[in-house]
């Protein structure tokens, strides 16, 4: 594949990436992004955040995921 076909496949799936993401909450789309494998830097780009926002989200996201799994566990 040439890489002007691959940059046109970029494109489109990221297009993809930002109509299927378009209805949640930020803090949705990032534990997805951060699930399929996307770097700070990456998901921040898509978010739309800065890398540092997108860390401190995470950490929410991994606090509660305790939380809710410690309370399963009582």
């Amino acid at each position: 594949m040439g890489e002007e076909a691959k940059s046109e496949l970029e494109k489109t799936l990221r297009a993809l990436l930002l109509i299927s993401l378009e209805s949640m909450k930020q803090k949705q789309r990032i534990a997805i992004l951060d699930k399929a494998g996307f770097g700070q830097s990456d998901i921040a780009a898509v978010v739309g955040t800065t890398p540092k926002a997108v860390s401190v989200r995470l950490a929410e996201i991994r606090r509660e995921a305790r939380k809710a799994r410690d309370q399963k566990l009582k």
